[in-house]
């Protein structure tokens, strides 16, 4: 797959391509509706296929108050994406210039005049321009016009309800992670890079990963979970990990740390993937450290419990 990272970075205009647009995060099932339908579509009839979206949700320019936090890093979902085949991305700089282009410029410049566009691809809630002037039905009275043709796709529903970004951020902060990823269609994981912390968890005999995040992803609820850690070296490490300010250490701050169980080496400054499986337990402030190693104890005790179940189940 080419990686244009910029409309400035395409160097010359495409030609015949199959264009499916969207913002893509968290590459769910309805977004993966949409990009198989593309790839289908420019499969028969001899086009490359181009997914064309944004280097960050339109909401954190003009709305940023309102700016959701991601499910998928941008790493992540171009992984995603180059999964299914895409031939093209192309991932826009949403800035002020683009956020006030007018949707006949859109059309004109971008999407046919630069990707080469000869279907079109998105959801019918999806629109574009200034305003949000371009949607669905300002498309369909374009098509002859422009010569292209639109596919626009109803949303993708699982379990009753419609597979949306804001579903699944829903899910992952209330811990639900077996529905996120039903809805997601693959895995949820948070990303990052293995910080210093306190060091007080080898202290206490429970040495722990902190984890700061590469980009603003949806983090689950505080409280303290089972999950699996893939290192950089593709490793996979089982885990209690804590989310919250860990109430019991004074002036400890918030923090994402994980107890990789059965391991004991540096990883500082590499790059970890943190898989959810499990909530056990909302945070509790203990009286003293002993009571909160004690704890610990339990906590790693359930984890390989947890976990175990999963592998047999």
């Amino acid at each position: 797959m080419k990686l244009y990272n910029g409309l400035q970075t395409i160097p010359q205009p495409l030609s015949r391509s199959t264009v499916a647009i969207g913002s893509f995060d968290g590459v769910h099932l309805g977004h993966q509706a949409l990009i198989q339908k593309a790839v289908e579509d420019a499969d028969r009839n001899g086009r490359d296929t181009v997914v064309f979206t944004f280097d960050r949700h339109p909401a954190e320019l003009l709305r940023p108050e309102n700016a959701p936090e991601l499910i998928t890093t941008s790493a992540q979902r171009i992984a995603l994406i180059q999964e299914m085949g895409v031939d093209i991305m192309v991932i826009a700089a949403f800035d002020m210039e683009l956020a006030n282009t007018d949707r006949d410029t859109f059309l004109s410049k971008i999407l046919k005049g630069l990707l080469g566009a000869e279907a079109i691809v998105e959801g019918n809630d999806f629109c574009f321009g200034k305003n949000r002037a371009g949607d669905v039905n300002y498309l369909r009275s374009m098509e002859s016009g422009y010569n292209f043709e639109l596919h626009a796709l109803d949303p993708v529903m699982v379990e009753g309800a419609p597979a949306s970004s804001s579903r699944i951020r829903g899910l992952i902060r209330t811990a639900q992670f077996k529905e996120a990823e039903m809805v997601l269609g693959h895995g949820y994981f948070l990303e990052g890079v293995v910080v210093h912390g306190q060091h007080l968890g080898r202290v206490l005999g429970f040495p722990t990963i902190n984890l700061e995040l590469f980009e603003r992803q949806v983090v689950p609820k505080d409280g303290i979970y089972a999950v699996l850690v893939t290192l950089q070296d593709g490793r996979i490490v089982q885990g209690a990990c804590s989310i919250g300010n860990r109430p019991t250490v004074e002036s400890a701050g918030r923090s994402v740390e994980t107890n990789l169980l059965d391991f004991n080496e540096d990883l500082y400054g590499q790059k970890v993937s943190i898989r959810f499986i499990s909530f056990l337990r909302s945070e509790i402030k203990f009286n003293n450290l002993d009571d909160l190693v004690d704890q610990m104890k339990i906590d790693v005790k359930n984890v390989r419990e947890v976990l175990q179940n999963r592998l047999i189940n």
